[in-house]
């Protein structure tokens, strides 16, 4: 089975916050199976509004939605918040727990991202906490960071393994502190940095630890960075 401890600690979930067992049978009765790994979403994580149905980000497939590529040999469960890409899966390893994640741009083509579903279902909940659901961030959204800057601040906190997924051409994600994320998203040679807390002393301790790497300083009385 799989948990998705991170995810419901993240989002607040103390108890399981899901579709109907009869919306998953349904799906299962279509499909023949589902992967372990997306049963277990469903049924733990998928009725979290925050975490999925924010059309401002990237939302989980509505299971209406999902045969959207059904021709294509492909079964949607996530989309790009402007629908502008989608991840899938293959109707082929519907049966695997865990089964690769392929990534489609609109067109008929599909390129392979991942080879566990958890782990890509696991990093866009962390692309959403950092994105908007965690109260405290800089006032811009995002930083940025040249490529030594970027393997500096890498160094210096925990990646989130069970996250470690390759969305977004090779995005990281990283624990801070005890309640603040940070998400690395490659930019060319560049990366933006998303930093987030659920807490202002959490975001705090973070700031003054990250913004000197990249040549900030962070002002705690009015969340105001400025070059050094």
């Amino acid at each position: 089975m799989f948990g998705y401890e991170d995810i419901r600690s993240l989002f607040g979930l103390d108890e399981p916050c899901g579709w109907s067992e009869e919306k998953i049978a349904s799906l299962k009765a279509e499909y023949g199976s589902l992967p372990t790994a997306l049963e277990d979403y469903y049924r733990l994580c998928a009725g979290c509004e925050e975490l999925t149905q924010n059309p401002a980000r990237d939302y989980l497939m509505p299971a209406d939605k999902v045969g959207m590529k059904k021709a294509e040999g492909y079964y949607v469960f996530f989309s790009e918040n402007q629908s502008v890409s989608f991840w899938g899966i293959k109707l082929s390893d519907m049966s695997q727990d865990d089964p690769p994640v392929y990534e489609n741009y609109g067109d008929n083509k599909w390129y392979l991202t991942c080879g566990s579903l958890a782990k890509v279902l696991t990093a866009h909940a962390y692309l959403n906490a950092v994105g908007g659901v965690l109260e405290y961030a800089p006032d811009d959204g995002y930083l940025e960071a040249d490529a030594k800057q970027t393997e500096k601040l890498k160094s210096m906190f925990t990646l989130i393994e069970t996250a470690d997924s390759g969305i977004y051409m090779g995005a990281q994600f990283f624990k801070v502190n005890d309640d603040t994320f940070m998400a690395v998203m490659p930019n060319g040679d560049n990366s933006v940095i998303m930093l987030a807390s659920a807490s202002e002393e959490g975001f705090d301790s973070a700031a003054e630890a990250v913004y000197p790497v990249l040549g900030l300083e962070y002002d705690e009385e009015n969340d105001d960075e400025e070059y050094c």
